[in-house]
Parts: structure tokens; sequence; C-alpha cells
């Protein structure tokens, strides 16, 4: 009886690690290999059609024929307030001051497309150079595919011996839930990038008056986070190539999942660096139950 109790228990435990191990192998050889996509963000994010189309390709079509419809409205706002201030005494800007700077955020918030543009070339760059600096001392660029290439050097575990139950098979399970964490993450942040990239002709704009700057404040400071994020996850991939995996110490795969985790929480780092949002899903998941 014993033994059969054994026997199946084999079964059972066999039976679960090749279906971890298929799994883990499977997420290996499909999702990862979108990560790059997603979290490098290039300028070609505008080169959308349907995109450029919603947020318009001139003044009369998608958003900027809102935000120009919106232009009558700030000179009505700022008309009262300037009637008023002769009531009041309230400090306002003299009709030159509000003309002159009319003039100026309404040439750029229609050209803002082209602003969002330079901006995500100029950090691009930035990510380009580290990752040529990783290439010349590595001989390996600081990207994703190659950091998973290196990370499973250290701890691949073959099929016929993975071990979901052993120290090697959690840490496995802890790398390859982490990486699939990243993918959601910066599937949020690429999306988050496209919806700030929409609402700045909103932003440019409201730059006209005084009431309303608050809100490119906030803009400019979340949409420079967002892509600010990149830099900071190529820093941590290059470091990352500095780990020798050969040896399979407990010491290496224990920097591995420190460098996972650092993946994870870099959104959160740029954040109380320099403000903006965060687009951790985890840290979303725990600010939802918080609500309830």
């Amino acid at each position: 009886m014993e033994e059969e109790t054994i026997h199946l228990t084999e079964i059972l435990l066999n039976a679960i690690n090749e279906l971890f191990s298929q799994l883990f192998s499977s997420i290996d050889n499909t999702i990862y290999s979108i990560l790059d996509d997603i979290t490098f963000i290039q300028p070609d994010i505008l080169s959308n059609p349907t995109f450029r189309h919603i947020l318009g390709e001139s003044n009369a079509e998608g958003i900027l024929l809102i935000c120009n419809s919106l232009i009558l409205g700030f000179i009505l706002y700022y008309a009262i307030n300037y009637l008023l201030s002769h009531l009041t005494y309230a400090k306002i800007d003299s009709p030159k001051q509000f003309i002159f700077k009319a003039i100026i955020f309404i040439a750029i918030m229609n050209a803002s497309i082209w602003i969002c543009e330079q901006i995500i070339h100029l950090i691009s760059l930035i990510t380009i150079s580290i990752s040529n600096i990783s290439e010349n001392t590595f001989h390996e660029e600081a990207c994703f595919s190659n950091f998973i290439n290196h990370l499973n050097q250290s701890l691949y575990i073959g099929t016929d011996s993975f071990n979901l139950f052993s120290f090697d098979g959690i840490i496995k399970s802890f790398t390859s839930f982490g990486l699939i964490n990243l993918v959601f993450t910066y599937s949020l942040r690429y999306i988050m990038i496209q919806i700030f990239i929409l609402l700045s002709p909103f932003a440019f704009l409201s730059l006209i008056s005084n009431s309303s700057e608050w809100f490119f404040k906030v803009w400019i400071k979340s949409f420079l986070s967002l892509l600010l994020v990149q830099i900071l996850i190529s820093l941590i991939l290059l470091l990352s190539f500095s780990i020798n995996p050969t040896p399979n110490t407990t010491l290496s795969k224990l920097l591995f999942i420190g460098i996972i985790y650092a993946l994870t929480r870099a959104n959160n780092f740029m954040k109380e660096l320099f403000g903006g949002i965060s687009t951790t899903v985890t840290a979303s998941f725990s600010q939802l139950s918080n609500m309830h």
C-alpha cells in the first residue's frame, strides 16, 4: 500500500513538473520576444496612420480640431476675467501678453505631434547609446532578448531534470512570472504613452491661461517619467551582463532575481525621482483592493 502511494505521488510530481516545464518553455519562446518592442519606445510609435488620424494631421481634424475650437473659450474666459479685474483689482495678464502667449502656444499646439516625436527620438538616442556601450563592452546589446538568453544560461533547467519544488525550480518560477509581470506592466506603459501623446495638444493649449497651466505641468512630468523609464531599464540590463552566469552559483541566481525585481520596480523608481504616474500592474491591483 505504501509503495503504491509513493508511486502515485511520484507520478503526480512528474506530471506537475512536466506541465510547468512546458509552460515556462512556451513562455520563453513566445511572450518575451515582444518585450523589446513594447519597452523601448521609438518614434515609429507615431507612424500608425489611424493614430495620426485620431490626433489630426491638420488643425481641421481629430483632436487638433477640438483644441482649436477651445481657443474661443480661452479668449472669452480671458475677456471676462479682464473686465472683472477692473472691479476686483485682481492681477491678470495684459491684452498684449495674452495675445503673444496665445499666438506662441497655439502654434506649438498644432505642432504637438512633431514635438512629441522629437522628445521620443531624444530618449531613444540615449537608450541606443547605452545599448552601444553594452555591445562594445559585453558584445551584446542591452535588450530583453539577450538578457533572457543570458538568464537561461544560469537558470536553465532541462525538461527531465526540472523540479518545481526544488530551490532551482522556485527560482525559475519566480523569474518566469516576474517576466510575465513585465509584459503586462510595459504593455500598460505603452498604452499610457500613446494616451499622453493624444493629450499633448490640450497640454500645450493650457499654457495660454495661468489658471490652466497646471495641466501642462502634470502632463509633461508624467509623459517624461514614462519615457525615461526605458533609460533606467537599459542601465539595469547593462548591469545584468556583468553577472557571470557560467558558474551556476546560488549568488548569481539570486542576483538575477534582483535584476528582475529591479526591472519590475523601474517605473516606481522613476516616479519617485521625477513624479508622474505608475504603470506597475501589481501596484494597481493593490490600490484597487485598498479602495474596497
